[in-house]
């Protein structure tokens, strides 16, 4: 079987009176595969967006449900002070250098809140087909507020939160350009189309490059023998994938590289007769090797979000018939007719020249990214943006991997004798809770921890993570948002006897050096049959973080030892 099929047309193909693909202007024909004829890509459109809606949905949710707890006035980085200090003299010059809604509707914790459910209420839409250019705008906007919010913290310091921005400013283009839309037959622009392949494959050229450039273990191929026992989050096939033999996890770094940094050439390919396969085949390639790492561990939205602009290389022969839109109107349009009325015509001259524009402003965008790509102006920077609007962005990730996995371990007492260890919701910590399967909802607080775990441990607090102290001051005062942050687990110890919030009077934070205890093979059948708990992992103890602190006077303080 190939990559794609030869199909027969369907009913909406009769609305292609004069469609132009990326080989120039062609007209309709029975055979919309096998190399020749019109390609179409109305059910690829509809697939990208309906995958950024969803993506998009799992990222607002995510923010309704942490952001309060993380940014807010009483959180552990309130995002006020930040806007504050990076405001201008103006609403718009404010804007133009860091670009969100607050500027004119002042932030509050409630409309933290609002913009997130208004994003969560929009990419439920747009996940159902019913979505706009307009709407995609907003979108864009909506998040584009979160993140400038979360500017003078860590917590929105991700890649993803770049790429984020640049897929949802390309999906505007990909939409119609009407306030809203529920029509499932209008052909993308090919321009657009072409623009989320340039995306693609910045994607993994980064990624590959920085892996080669970055950490020795690459190319002496034994990252992977670690990767997946260190990665921030692993899941329970975490543990199927760190025990499988070496050989294989070092061929694996060659696929890896292969795909990045060579197969990544295929989605530039034109799509002009027999030579779509090839573009085909990078997409396949690219959105497989996604599909991969999205089942070796949690990655928040990550995976997903990278597989999107690799769709933008299928055409709709590569997609079920099923998936094959229809509109009642279509099957009476007759073939060939021309478009009714001027203002069709006014249309089409008008999106060519967006399309011009946006592609035009890409191209010149593009520039420093190429340049960083090649070293011109010193050595690769990963996951970085050239410009306040971050339109086009470098990416890479796991450029270095750590070669054992160090926990900090976050204990309370009332009496500084007895400790009870607290869990956050993913990242590892009871030896017998299982691994979580959370992607792409993203634990913004247990990612942020990991990076504590790198070497010196002190030091990666104090320069990176510094909101742990604020963390602990806040759990010493049994502080409602900061125990949402936590697992449910570990908010039931505050609580007292008949319900009520108890604080503790002491708190502390050490590093412990955690390992995988078996096979997934293994550790299946015993989580199947119940009875005694399964041990996931096994650790040792390394050092002190954070030595015993309480409060006093409202501010984090080291316990005077003995303690009572």
């Amino acid at each position: 079987m190939g990559i794609c099929r030869r199909r027969n047309t369907v009913p909406y193909a009769a609305v292609l009176t004069k469609d132009e693909d990326e080989c120039g202007p062609t007209q309709p024909t029975e055979d919309v595969d096998a190399g020749v004829g019109q390609q179409t890509f109305i059910v690829t459109k509809l697939v990208m967006l309906r995958s950024i809606g969803v993506v998009y949905f799992f990222a607002f949710l995510a923010a309704y449900n942490q952001n309060r707890a993380l940014l807010g006035s009483a959180g552990l980085s309130p995002a006020h002070s930040h806007l504050e200090q990076v405001r201008s003299r103006t609403a718009i010059d404010s804007f133009m250098a860091h670009p969100c809604i607050w500027w004119f509707w002042p932030l509050t914790d409630d409309r933290l809140d609002a913009v997130a459910l208004a994003g969560v209420a929009l990419s439920a839409l747009v996940c159902v087909g019913a979505c706009s250019s307009i709407v995609m705008l907003a979108l864009w906007l909506l998040y584009f507020s979160i993140v400038t919010a979360a500017g003078g913290s860590s917590f929105y310091q991700y890649g993803w939160e770049s790429q984020m921005l640049e897929t949802g400013f390309l999906s505007i283009f990909l939409c119609e350009l009407r306030p809203w839309s529920l029509s499932r037959t209008h052909p993308p622009s090919v321009a657009t189309l072409w623009l989320f392949r340039w995306l693609m494959w910045r994607i993994s050229i980064g990624a590959g490059l920085i892996k080669v450039r970055g950490d020795s273990c690459w190319t002496q191929r034994r990252c992977l023998w670690y990767h997946f026992e260190t990665q921030p989050i692993p899941s329970p096939t975490s543990f199927f994938f760190h025990f499988l033999p070496k050989p294989i996890l070092s061929a694996a770094i060659d696929l890896d590289l292969f795909v990045q940094l060579y197969s990544a050439w295929l989605v530039l390919v034109p799509g002009c007769g027999p030579l779509r396969w090839l573009r085909r085949m990078g997409g396949v390639i690219q959105a497989g090797f996604m599909f991969n790492i999205a089942l070796s561990g949690n990655f928040s939205f990550l995976n997903h979000l990278t597989m999107i602009p690799a769709l933008a290389c299928l055409d709709d022969a590569c997609w079920p018939v099923w998936l094959r839109p229809t509109e009642p109107a279509a099957a009476n349009v007759p073939r060939g007719a021309p478009p009714k009325g001027q203002s069709s015509a006014m249309v089409r001259l008008g999106r060519l020249a967006l399309d011009a524009v946006v592609v035009g402003t890409v191209g010149y965008l593009s520039l420093p990214v190429v340049e960083n790509l090649l070293q011109l102006g010193g050595r690769q920077v990963m996951n970085s943006s050239f410009g306040s609007f971050r339109l086009v962005n470098t990416y890479g990730a796991f450029g270095s991997v750590g070669e054992a996995r160090y926990e900090p371990i976050l204990s309370i007492s009332w009496d500084g004798r007895g400790w009870t260890e607290l869990d956050f919701p993913c990242k590892p910590g009871n030896l017998t809770r299982r691994p979580c399967l959370s992607a792409p909802y993203h634990h913004r607080l247990d990612w942020n921890v990991w990076f504590i775990g790198f070497k010196p441990h002190a030091a990666m607090l104090r320069q990176r993570e510094a909101w742990l102290y604020t963390l602990l001051a806040k759990l010493l005062t049994a502080d409602e948002l900061a125990l949402s942050l936590l697992d449910s687990s570990a908010r039931e110890v505050f609580r007292g006897p008949t319900g009520e919030r108890r604080a503790p009077l002491y708190a502390k934070v050490d590093m412990w050096h955690y390992m995988m205890s078996a096979p997934l093979w293994e550790l299946l059948p015993l989580w199947f049959r119940g009875g005694q708990p399964v041990v996931w992992w096994t650790r040792e103890y390394e050092e002190p973080l954070i030595p015993v602190v309480l409060l006093h006077d409202g501010q984090l303080a080291r316990a005077p030892l003995p303690l009572a």
